[in-house]
């Protein structure tokens, strides 16, 4: 069977697809005679939208020249403006996928753009095409291209990936029935039925048509990752990625290790938390160093414990190996300062730690097992050790107080010489969480879902959920989230001047910090926009 697996638009031009690596070659370890090709037609996008634009080819050989102008600041900033210009394309053209779904007329160069993508689509003349979708603003992309597939192609058509549980699937269903199926979690199993030519009543995790009606088959068990062969970055462009050396994602785990925070839908998304053997995971990157000269790796996991790390950079280090690696971590009193500068000597530049909130009440509110005095050690001892560290902060959390605010804004004012750079996110409600079954014990009034786009008068929605806090009269209020990111902002400008790295992708930025390799003198930054330079 001729089978293509694609990442549809929008996410970050310098993101290489893990999921369809992983995916492509063990299906055809597990049907021999199978015929997969990967398009990244997120990438294609990106590079067909800067052959459009006046100077966006200028962008391009930026990224893929002098590598020492990566790290000029007047060179990176000028090269950013033409960067943003394309992305807000990007977004207008999500836009456009919305409106080609609704029935409304889009515009020409989208309707040029979905002819070239369906046309790469089609060019191995597939039987099976599999669209991976990670994020919310590729769901419309994805579903326009199955409408643009199916007018030409009779080819099966299956959506996967961790979106697919992050959204009403029976709506999408009958918004958009150019879509064959869907298959909610891992993809392995199902893959592999379909490639084999089962019927869809068989394929574990599918969500299908069935004569008008919509049958949901049991989800696979989830699959031991011993085993499983290595990613295939070989089958992607990696030199065309905008990233002046190549960086790669890498996953040593699936599901958490934690599973108990109140907020999270991974909680329900997940199976159980299963992970590879070190040494496999390892091989894995040093097999990435030689054949793809790739130095700069970073994590997927959830986050990776610190007992792992131990024995990751332990192997690391038996093997010579030379690499950066991000990762993302729970700050807890496991993570020594003698911990961690084993893993800085294995190569451990940078890490994102969930700290989310510097008040204790809210901590034990969530669940996060964590305390506000070992959180404060931690980041002090990773920058000891000259590991780059990233807070993770939630704001306006429920039943979160001005108090609790103040409590929070101290806290990162004590930590702020220690920390290189923090994110700031408006707490989310999400449908399956502790705090969406419960969510007048915490005042919080749920008004609606969000809706992803409209398509054959079907509202297609999402799993996050539309709310308000009430107020201790009954009164209803806009959530505080936004009020606190915006307080914690003007705090942080009083702290200092956020510098270049605030605007760095997650790739861009581990390159960085990967060249600083100490916290002597590096600036304090906040990963912005997934998409921004």
């Amino acid at each position: 069977m001729r089978v293509v697996l694609a990442f549809p638009p929008r996410a970050s031009a310098t993101y290489v697809p893990l999921g369809i690596a992983t995916l492509a070659p063990y299906i055809e370890a597990a049907v021999p005679g199978t015929a997969v090709r990967l398009a990244d037609l997120n990438l294609a996008t990106w590079m067909w939208l800067a052959g459009a634009h006046p100077s966006g080819m200028n962008l391009v050989a930026f990224l893929s020249g002098n590598k020492g102008q990566f790290f000029n600041e007047e060179q990176t900033l000028a090269h950013k403006q033409i960067w943003d210009q394309i992305r807000r394309t990007m977004t207008n053209m999500e836009r456009q996928a919305e409106a080609f779904l609704a029935g409304r007329e889009a515009e020409v160069l989208f309707l040029n753009l979905l002819g070239a993508l369906t046309g790469q689509l089609l060019d191995f003349d597939p039987e099976l095409l599999g669209i991976s979708v990670l994020f919310p603003e590729q769901v419309p992309f994805a579903a326009a291209l199955a409408r643009a597939v199916r007018q030409v192609s009779a080819c099966r058509i299956i959506l996967g990936g961790a979106m697919m549980s992050a959204l009403n699937v029976r709506e999408l269903l009958r918004g958009v029935p150019e879509i064959d199926g869907v298959v909610e979690g891992e993809g392995e199993a199902a893959c592999a039925a379909l490639c084999a030519g089962k019927s869809l009543e068989s394929v574990p995790g599918l969500i299908f048509r069935d004569h008008g009606e919509i049958r949901a088959n049991p989800k696979a068990r989830s699959i031991s990752l011993d085993g499983l062969p290595a990613p295939d970055f070989s089958r992607l462009p990696l030199d065309a990625y905008f990233n002046p050396v190549p960086v790669l994602p890498v996953l040593f785990s699936r599901g958490c290790a934690w599973r108990r925070c109140r907020f999270c839908t991974h909680n329900v998304s997940f199976g159980g938390y299963r992970k590879k053997a070190v040494a496999a995971f390892v091989s894995e990157m040093e097999q990435a160093c030689r054949q793809f000269h790739v130095h700069h790796f970073y994590s997927a996991d959830e986050f990776i414990t610190a007992e792992d790390m131990d024995d990751i950079a332990t192997v690391i280090l038996e093997k010579g190996i030379s690499i950066n690696l991000h990762i993302l971590g729970k700050p807890v009193a496991g993570c020594t300062r003698e911990r961690m500068a084993l893993w800085a000597a294995a190569g451990c530049r940078w890490i994102g730690w969930g700290v989310e909130s510097g008040s204790q009440r809210l901590l034990d509110l969530i669940n996060k097992g964590t305390n506000v005095r070992d959180i404060r050690k931690v980041l002090e001892d990773a920058a000891a050790v000259g590991i780059a560290s990233t807070a993770l902060m939630i704001f306006g959390l429920p039943t979160s107080t001005d108090q609790d605010l103040t409590r929070t804004l101290d806290f990162l004012t004590e930590v702020y010489p220690y920390v290189h750079s923090f994110t700031a996110s408006a707490f989310a409600l999400f449908e399956r969480t502790h705090f969406a079954r419960y969510a007048d014990r915490y005042g919080l009034h749920i008004d609606g879902i969000q809706t992803l786009f409209s398509s054959r008068g079907v509202d297609v929605k999402s799993r996050r959920l539309k709310f308000r806090e009430i107020g201790s009269d009954g009164s209803l209020r806009s959530a505080r989230g936004a009020l606190e990111v915006a307080a914690w902002m003007r705090h942080r400008r009083w702290l200092g001047d956020p510098p270049l790295e605030e605007q760095l992708t997650t790739e861009h930025y581990l390159i960085h910090v990967s060249k600083t390799n100490s916290m002597s003198g590096m600036p304090h930054s906040s990963p912005a926009d997934p998409e921004s330079a």
